[in-house]
């Protein structure tokens, strides 16, 4: 059970491990909030959606209102234009076009294309009506349009969503549907009796079945507009109760009041039907039957405005009720993010004090107050982490203090060890500087037998240096006449460092100085050189040595390498070339070994150099070798025309520049000579 518990809980250990404790609180409280927040990201989506849908229903009211509006006055025109003079109705059918127009782009912009030619075409009929048209043509153009704006408004009704509404479906119904249609059928009813040929009792049986349809839907309408006046009375409280009764009851009311009047008029329209229409009673009946008319259509009106109201009422009430609760889902989730923080913080501050003090306690018993003891309030695993650790301090304070008494009495004995070795101290260090005087005092005598003095000819210069890795060096230059006119030029490196390495470059230099004035040929020169270094090495130490004879009458150099680094060149245009070199053996290693030796001719503007491996083999700190190819990149930018001191100075000073300061690891030495091309 343990190992499959650490194996599941991995992940979040090694998490733990790699982070602070104020990033692990911080963790733990923004996932918090984050799942705070995905579980109430729906119920926002919910009460957004209810808040969209009730807005799409109060844009949906209005619009469907306005074309209620617009219907009732298209039939109360109608009649106007049936009962008076043509010119009348003509004025009052221009008086709409405006309303009309209106409508028409509002539907035609909601994407009711076909809805919208279809209005704007049955308008433009009605408006086409002239002064002498018959009744029949007036009545069928004002009811087409009348139709088409009709259909517009179921359209709109359902594009708005009031038939998918199951607390207000039937009222929205009553005020887009049916009223409109209970207010065409009784201007009909009185319309007709203004056509001659139209057959009453056809059209009186027609209207009343419509009626009788209209009648239940408008019950039920007004039955669910009540109970939702009813919840929304009650949900705001007992003041609001007596005025949705109240609204409730004038609904009711005013339905009645129109059922009454529908029925009153259903009866004058079959009174005004069995009296012929030449007798003396059918006038009267007729204006009886137009009051009626009127007054069902006023009450028909009265009822739609409060339909219209009332439902806004409620719509107004559902979406305060979705803010309000899309306000306390803020509020909930604001307060749980609150105490969510609050309590995280609280427990990250209670844990860094019991943290801080484990670390003030820690951090003064390492800084060496072992009395220091921790005190820690909380009640958790800190607590038993503090105990233990000033059990620990307690037993560590008792030890250190039997430790000090035994130090204490080790002290005593080490002062006289100590005191004893100062003495002797004082003697190694006398013996020291001693020998770093003598150490100077050689490296002095060295730096003095190598020439420091140059020949400078107006056709050619040569200037050398050496600069030991230590006090004493191996390597050695030399440059000096021989008999005939000619120079011998020298430079060699002696294996191995410090006292050995200069001793014997002092040996190797006489020898090489002594063959090289009693021979005449660089290759003679080395081997008999090699034959005497052979014969006097008890070290085994060797030399390799490039020597070289320069005439300056030709500008030649005859010169012979024991394996040594091969010179290089520089011609006038930069150029460098590594001189041929074979791998003879170096000197002092086996006697009677023969020489090679190779010719070169300088032409004027060319820059000899002859150098030791303490240039190539310079590193820098970050272990990089200054490289044959670097010195060869020197060499080609170098200006020899500046003199041959000054190529040793520019030389030395660019590896000093590339080891930045890093121990050197052999001895530097080089030696240029440079044929101006000048006479003598």
């Amino acid at each position: 059970m343990k190992s499959i518990r650490l194996t599941l809980m991995g992940p979040a250990v090694w998490l733990s491990r790699r982070i602070n404790l104020a990033l692990k609180f911080g963790i733990v409280g923004a996932l918090s909030v984050l799942i705070g927040i995905y579980i109430a990201v729906p119920f926002f989506e919910q009460s957004n959606r209810s808040i969209a849908l009730v807005e799409l229903q109060e844009k949906g009211l209005q619009s469907v209102c306005q074309e209620v509006r617009l219907v009732i006055e298209m039939v109360l025109l109608r009649s106007r234009a049936l009962t008076t003079s043509a010119p009348s109705a003509m004025k009052g059918a221009a008086a709409l076009n405006p309303q009309v127009a209106r409508m028409v782009a509002q539907v035609h912009e909601e994407g009711r294309i076909k809805l919208a030619d279809r209005i704007a075409k049955e308008w433009t009929n009605v408006q086409k009506i002239g002064p002498e048209e018959d009744k029949r043509r007036i009545f069928a153009a004002y009811t087409a349009a009348i139709n088409a704006l009709t259909a517009d408004i179921r359209e709109n009704a359902r594009a708005h969503r009031f038939n998918i509404d199951p607390e207000l479906d039937a009222a929205f119904d009553m005020l887009s549907n049916r009223l409109p249609s209970v207010i065409d059928v009784l201007e009909k009813q009185h319309d007709v009796l203004t056509m001659d040929a139209m057959d009453m009792a056809t059209f009186a049986l027609t209207g009343q079945v419509a009626l009788d349809e209209a009648l239940p839907a408008l019950r039920t309408g007004v039955g669910q507009l009540q109970t939702a006046l009813q919840t929304l009375a009650s949900d705001d409280g007992a003041a609001s109760a007596e005025d949705g009764q109240d609204r409730a009851s004038a609904l009711t009311h005013t339905l009645d009041r129109l059922i009454q009047g529908l029925n009153h008029q259903q009866e004058a329209v079959d009174q005004l039907g069995a009296t012929p229409r030449l007798s003396e009673d059918f006038a009267p009946h007729l204006e009886k039957l137009y009051a009626l008319a009127q007054s069902n259509v006023s009450e028909a009106k009265a009822l739609i405005k409060r339909t219209e109201v009332d439902i806004g009422a409620v719509l107004t009430q559902r979406k305060e009720a979705a803010v309000s609760i899309r306000q306390w889902l803020i509020g909930a989730l604001l307060l749980g993010i609150f105490v969510n923080s609050y309590l995280s913080y609280g427990f990250y501050i209670g844990v860094l004090k019991s943290v801080n003090a484990l670390t003030r306690g820690t951090a003064a018993f390492c800084a060496g107050d072992h009395s220091a003891r921790i005190t820690i309030h909380s009640k958790d695993e800190l607590l038993v982490l503090g105990t233990n650790f000033n059990t620990i301090a307690q037993e560590v304070e008792r030890l250190m203090g039997m430790i000090q008494s035994q130090n204490q009495a080790r002290e005593r004995d080490l002062k006289v060890l100590v005191d004893a070795l100062e003495t002797k101290n004082e003697v190694l260090y006398a013996v020291n500087e001693r020998v770093h005087e003598e150490l100077n005092l050689a490296r002095s005598v060295q730096l003095a037998i190598l020439p420091q003095q140059f020949p400078k000819e107006a056709s050619w210069s040569v200037h050398a240096c050496m600069h030991p890795a230590r006090e004493l060096g191996g390597d050695f230059y030399d440059c000096f006449a021989l008999p005939d006119g000619r120079y011998g030029i020298l430079v060699a490196d002696v294996s191995g460092k410090g006292v050995g390495a200069a001793f014997f470059m002092a040996v190797s230099r006489t020898v090489l100085l002594d063959s090289a004035l009693a021979v005449r040929s660089p290759a003679q020169v080395l081997a008999l050189a090699n034959d005497l270094l052979c014969a006097r090495n008890p070290m085994n130490l060797f030399v390799t040595a490039c020597y070289g004879i320069f005439d300056p009458r030709e500008g030649t150099v005859v010169y012979a390498c024991a394996g040594h680094l091969p010179p290089l060149v520089r011609h006038p245009q930069g150029e460098v070339e590594t001189l041929i070199s074979t791998n003879d053996m170096a000197l002092g290693v086996l006697p009677e070994m023969p020489y090679s030796e190779h010719c070169l001719a300088l032409a004027p503007g060319d820059t000899l150099l002859m150098y030791t491996d303490g240039i190539t083999e310079a590193f820098s700190n970050d272990g990089n070798a200054f490289g044959d190819a670097r010195l060869k990149a020197w060499l080609r930018d170098s200006h020899p025309y500046l003199g041959t001191q000054w190529m040793v100075d520019d030389l030395v000073q660019n590896v000093a520049d590339f080891v930045d300061g890093a121990e050197a690891s052999d001895d530097l030495t080089c030696l240029f000579l440079h044929r101006t091309g000048s006479s003598v």
